[in-house]
């Protein structure tokens, strides 16, 4: 055991456990360098074997910027099962690798990653081991950090080691651990086992400057002669603290690093430990082997026939900066000229050892991060573009070069470095095409984390600098300035840019991607026709002017899987109000699949949201909820703020229609709290509509006719140009039970007309608000006219059957008034809504039904108890998928995928997958 480590020991103890009674666990362990981080690891792994499988991997500073580098390292035992996997994914972790020259995508290697895991735990629990993982490559650390989110029911462990004070390493979802300073007793008594013999004094003076650090107390007395340790000679001035050690190990080690083409150095600026590439480097193989072995000897490193490592990370910063300059740059240019030209490494130790200007060097860092862009490594590109940009030979080439670092930087959801990296190219910028691309990227971000009003004018200005001369980026800033627009409730932008679209088509007709003149872009179509809905007036609708409303043609710009860039169609909602909703709904789906199948996760927040919309109108809500769920965790994990207040405003709806309050004011309030600071209008929309909605569940509908007055009444606080006309119906209902009709008939008057697309969804429910605010035959004749337009919505025809039944009763009409309530009860429970189903039944009792309760189907009420991710893979296995293609489709492993079925399957009734097919789970809805 560990001297004072014993609480870190039971943490770590818990995870084996866990691992020999088949379950998966995961730990994040943060200190300060040489806290005992590495140790308490070294010491994991003996208490786990030989019964469960250790894989371990360090993090290399130099290697951080080499795309998988440590993913090889810790998957190097388990590569010979790669050709089993899925053919996607093993291309994709084979290219990662370097053993096939297709592009890797970062997402499908790491789920090749956690596929090659969870098979390979079949047969011995594993236990995976990243020291200093603050140093790995970010395709490393995103795919193990998706593993370890992603473990469920296989035997596979993940510990990380990271560095306090060092290169960030956030990994959010994960348990942690502080690895804190050691207590005055266990210090004295770990001092006491490294040094038996030391005088009262230089022992006190050393725990004083240790701190309770074990590295510092391990090595600092190393430092020390045999006089001083005794009491027989002074001690120095000053003792290193831990943010000393490398002035400590300098000390220990420039005998080692006298000479130039010194090996040690070569080791610690080479930092793989790939002993044939140092000995190359070296030149003079039997000196190389000398000066290791001298280090070895002195404890510094270990070797063996392939590999050397350093005893510590800080042994190798001091090897390397101990170094003057001129003699890193020496073992950089060798370590250069000992790889291939061909391999990346050989790219980075050029660029390592340039010391000014360097056209050549810059021109192969940007041609290898135009490579690892598009294999997974964004991070790494930006980091590359960076380096060449400092070696540029001119200010335009190095502005260019640092927009190009800060548009993967972004892409890469590191939206503070590209800023900085923004504000460096600034000054430089002195073309308009180089000034418009800066804009966008910085329009982007604003729009994806910021003011969308703000994001608008951003990219309305990169259009404007744009103009003629590169029509495609100026037709990518419009799009996404209109996406800003309508989610800032900004109609007259929304009219400009379609205005500007319409200009871009007829001028620079015959350039590609833009629309020839004649021939209006459709997105400038929409456009003018969702500002003129804001003005109260219909202008010429998508489509043809008479085609029926069914058909209202989906622009060819809203859903393009294969370009899936946040500007793409179309906003959250947006589709239902133009009556888009059943044929873009199988669109958004497929659409959501080919992402699934490419693993591109970073389009999904995106593409999910609007088919989260959608669902929530049409059904299903449990698939509606686990698509939400699902895409927030990617918003929130790779920044989409503006995302990520729209999913929750939806999930919050969702909760309240179900009748799940806390829930609903739980995720209200978290969407309101970003989307009120930032402005993102449609957002502070539906979160109010949540809130709404759920006083109207709980039967508080004055409370509820406040909130959704903020977005229906004359100058409310939270209105939307566009979505406020789906809140009314809602707004209606509330006046009218709280008994404040008038305010109800004015809103409907302001914003319930008619337009000539509008779906049967929107007149099924404008007729019915009618029907509340009318009389007599007039009311039953809007009723009816209700339910025959009623076709799209399960919600919303339940609610208008209990409507219509409820006002049946009041006019003494018991019988005609038990029918319609006994089809909203059994409308409304099917589909969740049980405030809504409850209340039926209370006015089914009260027309005098005290006996029948009409049953929903057995096996749609037991689906309710099950879980999102059960809701997911059952959905799939009942379309007759495989454990693996599941598995692909939710980035899970098969393993994972066959817990969740043996969960569900008692849940639902049945025995086996087969029954599952006769199963249509909310699909027939």
């Amino acid at each position: 055991m560990l001297v004072g480590r014993e609480q870190e020991e039971r943490e770590l103890t818990r995870i084996v456990a866990a691992l020999r009674e088949g379950r998966s666990g995961s730990l994040v362990l943060r200190g300060a360098a040489g806290i005992g981080k590495s140790a308490l690891l070294q010491q994991l792994r003996h208490e786990a074997q030989p019964d469960v499988t250790v894989f371990g991997a360090v993090g290399v500073e130099s290697e951080a910027e080499l795309p998988f580098a440590a993913l090889h390292q810790l998957l190097l035992p388990l590569l010979s099962s790669v050709d089993r996997l899925p053919p996607p994914q093993s291309v994709a972790l084979r290219s990662a690798f370097g053993l096939q020259s297709t592009p890797a995508d970062r997402f499908l290697v790491a789920l090749a990653a956690l596929t090659l895991l969870s098979e390979a735990s079949r047969t011995t629990p594993l236990l995976l081991l990243v020291d200093d993982a603050q140093w790995l490559d970010a395709p490393s650390a995103d795919a193990l950090l998706f593993v370890a989110r992603r473990l469920g029911a296989e035997a596979v462990g993940i510990v990380f080691a990271v560095r306090d004070g060092s290169r960030p390493f956030p990994a959010p979802g994960l348990a942690e651990l502080h690895i804190g300073p050691l207590a005055p007793a266990a210090a004295t008594t770990l001092l006491a086992r490294h040094l038996p013999r030391t005088a009262p004094a230089t022992r006190d003076r050393l725990l004083r400057a240790a701190g309770g650090n074990p590295l510092a107390l391990t090595e600092l007395p190393l430092a020390l002669s045999r006089a001083q340790l005794d009491g027989a000679a002074a001690l120095p001035e000053e003792l290193p603290l831990t943010e000393r050690l490398q002035r400590l190990y300098r000390h220990r080690i420039s005998d080692l690093l006298a000479r130039p083409g010194n090996a040690c150095l070569l080791a610690a600026a080479e930092g793989d430990g790939e002993l044939a590439v140092i000995l190359r480097a070296a030149g003079d193989t039997d000196r190389a082997m000398d000066e290791l072995a001298a280090a070895e000897s002195a404890g510094l490193l270990t070797l063996d026939q392939q590999h050397l490592r350093f005893r510590h990370p800080l042994v190798r910063s001091a090897f390397y900066q101990g170094a003057p300059l001129s003699l890193r740059r020496a073992a950089h240019i060798a370590l250069a000229e000992a790889l291939d030209a061909g391999d990346d490494r050989h790219v980075w130790h050029r660029a390592a050892a340039a010391v000014g200007p360097d056209q050549q060097v810059c021109h192969l860092l940007a041609e290898m991060a135009a490579r690892t862009r598009y294999t997974g490594g964004v991070a790494t590109a930006a980091k590359a573009l960076r380096r060449a940009a400092a070696l540029a030979p001119s200010p335009p080439l190095r502005a260019q070069l640092l927009i190009d670092a800060a548009d993967c930087a972004w892409t890469a959801a590191q939206a503070t470095e590209a800023e900085a990296l923004l504000k460096e190219a600034e000054p430089l910028v002195d073309r308009p095409a180089s000034r418009a691309r800066l804009v966008r990227v910085r329009g982007t971000i604003t729009h994806a984390s910021g003011d969308p009003s703000i994001a608008c004018v951003t990219l309305l200005e990169s259009a404007e600098l744009t103009g003629r001369s590169d029509p495609y980026l100026a037709r990518e800033s419009l799009a996404m300035a209109a996406r800003s627009a309508w989610v800032a409730d900004d109609p007259g932008r929304l009219a400009h840019v379609a205005g500007l679209l319409e200009r871009l088509a007829t001028t620079d007709g015959d350039r590609p991607g833009v629309q020839r003149g004649e021939s209006p872009d459709p997105l400038a179509r929409h456009l003018r026709y969702l500002s003129g809905l804001a003005a109260d007036r219909t202008t010429s609708p998508p489509g043809s002017a008479d085609a029926d409303v069914r058909g209202a043609r989906i622009p060819d710009t809203w859903i393009r899987p294969e370009d899936p860039r946040p500007w793409v169609w179309p906003p959250t909602f947006l589709p239902h109000l133009l009556n888009a909703t059943l044929p873009l709904r199988d669109t958004l789906r497929q659409a959501v699949d080919t992402l699934r199948r490419n693993g591109a996760i970073g389009a999904l927040p995106m593409s999910l949201a609007p088919l989260v919309a959608l669902q929530m109108v049409t059904g299903p809500w449990s698939e509606a909820t686990a698509h939400g769920n699902e895409a927030l965790a990617l918003a929130l994990e790779t920044g989409q703020l503006g995302a990520a207040s729209h999913l929750r405003a939806m999930l919050a709806w969702m909760a309240a229609a179900q009748g799940d309050s806390a829930r609903c004011l739980l995720l209200a309030r978290e969407s309101l709290d970003i989307a009120v600071p930032r402005r993102i209008a449609s957002a502070v929309t539906l979160g109010h509509w949540a809130l709404g909605l759920n006083s109207l569940a709980e039967r508080r509908p004055a409370q509820a006719a406040q909130l959704l007055g903020e977005v229906c009444a004359e100058g409310g606080a939270a209105g939307h140009f566009m979505l406020r006309r789906l809140v009314l119906p809602d707004y209606v209902e509330a006046g009218v039970r709280a008994g404040e009709p008038r305010r109800a008939e004015e809103a409907l008057r302001r914003i319930g007309g008619l337009h000539p697309h509008d779906g049967p969804h929107l007149l099924a429910a404008r007729l019915r608000c009618q029907a509340l605010l009318a009389q007599g035959d007039r009311a039953e004749e809007l009723f009816t006219a209700a339910l025959d337009k009623a076709d799209v919505s399960p919600f919303e025809t339940g609610r208008t059957l209990l409507l219509y039944g409820e006002w049946l009763r009041r006019e003494r009409r018991i019988k005609f008034a038990r029918k319609q309530l006994r089809l909203a009860e059994i409308h409304l429970r099917r589909i969740g809504a049980l405030p809504w189903a409850r209340l039926a039944r209370m006015e089914l009792a009260a027309a005098g039904d005290r006996s029948a309760r009409a049953a929903a189907p057995a096996r749609a009420a037991d689906e309710s108890s099950l879980t999102v991710r059960e809701h997911q893979v059952v959905h799939l296995a009942a379309q007759g998928l495989s454990n693996g293609e599941i598995g692909a489709r939710l980035f899970l492993s098969p393993r994972t995928v066959g817990y969740h079925l043996y969960k569900a399957f008692p849940k639902l009734g049945v025995g086996s997958r087969a029954e599952l097919r006769g199963m249509a789970f909310d699909e027939a809805r």
